[in-house]
Parts: C-alpha cells; sequence; structure tokens
C-alpha cells in the first residue's frame, strides 16, 4: 500500500516555487555590472535618463554643455548604461529610438564610457551598414575592438557637413544585428544641441 506524505510533497513543491522565483544567477564570468543593473531593475533605478536642460547648456540625455559663441559641445556617451536592450544601449536608448542634434560646423567633444558586460565603441557614421566615420576624428580609438567596462575615451570632430548619420557602436555586429544606435543629425538650422527621445 502505498503512503502519501503531504509535509514532503508540500516542502518540494516550496522549493520549486522558491528556486523558479529567484531566477537564475549570472555566469561566473558575466560582471558584477550584470547583477547591479538586474538590482536596479527591480528596484526601477534603471530607466531611461529625463529629458532637461539646465544653465551649464545641458538638454537632453547626451549633451552635458555647449557653448553658441565658440560653436562646441560636449556629449556624454555611456555604453551600457541601463539594462535595455540587453545592454546594447547608449545612455537607455537603442535602435534609433533617441537623436542628438549638433548644428553645422561645430566641435564635438565626446566623453565615452563602457557600463557593459562586453566590448563597446563610438562612432558617427553614415549608416549601421556603412560604419566609416562620417568626419575626421569622428569614433572613438580602436573602434572596431572597443573597449572593456569600466574604460573611458575621449574624441572630438568637427561635424562638417549637414545631413542624417548615426552615432552607434563600432564593434563589427553591436549596430546592424543588437541595435546598438541611435539617430544624429548634422543641422544648417539649428542654433544649439540637443538631444531627445525619438
Amino acid at each position: 500500500m502505498k503512503v502519501s506524505r503531504p509535509g514532503g510533497i508540500a516542502a518540494l513543491m516550496g522549493f520549486v516555487f522558491l528556486m523558479a522565483g529567484c531566477g537564475s544567477s549570472p555566469a561566473p564570468a558575466a560582471s558584477s555590472h550584470h547583477a547591479h543593473h538586474k538590482a536596479g531593475a527591480a528596484t526601477g533605478t534603471n530607466k531611461k535618463p529625463a529629458l532637461s536642460t539646465t544653465s551649464s547648456g545641458a538638454s537632453g540625455p547626451f549633451v552635458t554643455s555647449q557653448d553658441p559663441s565658440t560653436k562646441t559641445v560636449t556629449l556624454s556617451v555611456t555604453a551600457g548604461a541601463t539594462i535595455d536592450n540587453f545592454y546594447y544601449n547608449f545612455n537607455g536608448f537603442d535602435q534609433g529610438n533617441a537623436t542628438i542634434t549638433v548644428p553645422v560646423g561645430w566641435t564635438v567633444k565626446v566623453d565615452f564610457s563602457n557600463e557593459s558586460g562586453s566590448a563597446n565603441s563610438v562612432v558617427i557614421a553614415p549608416s549601421i551598414s556603412n560604419l566609416t566615420p562620417a568626419f575626421t576624428g569622428a569614433a572613438s580609438p580602436d573602434v572596431a575592438t572597443g573597449i572593456q567596462a569600466g574604460e573611458s575615451q575621449t574624441f572630438e570632430f568637427v561635424a562638417k557637413t549637414a545631413g542624417s548619420y548615426v552615432l552607434a557602436c563600432g564593434v563589427p555586429g553591436q549596430a546592424s544585428q543588437d541595435g546598438m544606435w541611435v539617430k544624429f543629425v548634422v543641422s544648417a538650422s539649428a542654433s544649439r544641441a540637443s538631444s531627445q527621445k525619438s
């Protein structure tokens, strides 16, 4: 005769539900950065940056400062800033869902940092299928190999020609396949730099 043991079954079911609720832990090779973002997602701290304008000339989620009198703008670009799109994003934006606009002829300084678990880089290019720099100096050093988590780089270029471009990751596949890019517009009519959600 088979004897059921409700207490044992209940304990087993409790264990199964506990394990299901915990989710899988990061692989040993994963960086603590991923754990940080998972914690942020649970507490709601990994939201897309608010769009704002401050007295320093900042405007939007990428423009940290600008000076129309000297025609200069500084952009802060962070790879893997949030969990969005599996960390394949810049400042929480990906797949063209943000637009950076700079006036034609302005000097653009880019402060680039990587918070992602994978190597990333930045290039201002004609399109995600043509990642050749659109302007002299319009890419982070070693654009095809990128930098690792916790590293940063700065580069500078002059946006000489008006038109529509992309700010994308130059590591092969991360722009075209993973969607790691936003729009970059060099405007003949804008008098200030700005950035906003598209």
